[in-house]
């Protein structure tokens, strides 16, 4: 997996924190990538012009992110997801965004409403944590420049984004990925939880980001 070049100023935070790499060309990431290109875009507009190094906007951004996180982590867990991901528990980052926001002094708003499917198989939970694991590693890269916050408050908390650093949660993803998305009807189960999964988060967006982004400190 190569790095990303350092992020200039009109690329927006969502193209890569939803649009990670990958180290396979296996057909079903590759057909969940085409099947949310649109959705990508329409994200990217929503939050690319957060600035992460600025506390508003990095409360902004871990606001909407906590607002659809947490509850559509235990809707997965209530589907069984662990099931199909052994290493579920591991993969869950809603007490990290929560413990990022405690140290903004910013509480957790209510939960956003979640609703996915009332037929949760193994391919449509795997579109839908498809877009958690990609975005787990495109929060990597983030996390540089949080780091490089003049705000200590800012890069003493980010928890969310460097979760998982250094495992290899994204591969051992993709292998699962393509081992259980292997037909048509696999792959349309896959692709409707990945879609469904980034409306949460344009919606999210659209609910809270806006409302915080410039709020005070």
């Amino acid at each position: 997996l190569e790095p990303p070049l350092p992020r200039p100023a009109h690329v927006s935070v969502t193209a890569l924190v939803m649009s990670a790499p990958a180290r396979t060309t296996g057909n079903a990431r590759l057909m969940l990538k085409a099947a949310t290109e649109a959705q990508h875009h329409s994200l990217d507009h929503g939050f690319g012009a957060l600035d992460l190094k600025n506390r508003n906007d990095y409360k902004s951004f871990l606001t909407a992110q906590a607002a659809v996180l947490r509850p559509l982590e235990n809707w997965l867990t209530q589907q069984g997801i662990a099931r199909v991901l052994p290493d579920w528990p591991a993969r869950r980052r809603s007490e990290a965004v929560a413990s990022d926001l405690a140290g903004l002094n910013t509480e957790m708003l209510a939960d956003d409403a979640v609703s996915i499917s009332d037929r949760a198989s193994a391919p449509l939970l795997l579109g839908v944590a498809y877009v958690l694991e990609g975005s787990r590693l495109g929060a990597q890269y983030l996390s540089r420049e949080v780091a490089a916050s003049p705000d200590r408050a800012v890069r003493d908390n980010m928890r969310f984004l460097t979760h998982g650093a250094g495992q290899k949660l994204w591969p051992s993803f993709l292998e699962i990925l393509e081992r259980n998305v292997i037909d048509p009807a696999a792959a349309d189960e896959a692709a409707a939880g990945a879609r469904a999964t980034f409306d949460l988060f344009l919606r999210s967006q659209q609910r809270h980001a806006p409302a915080l982004a410039g709020a005070g400190a």
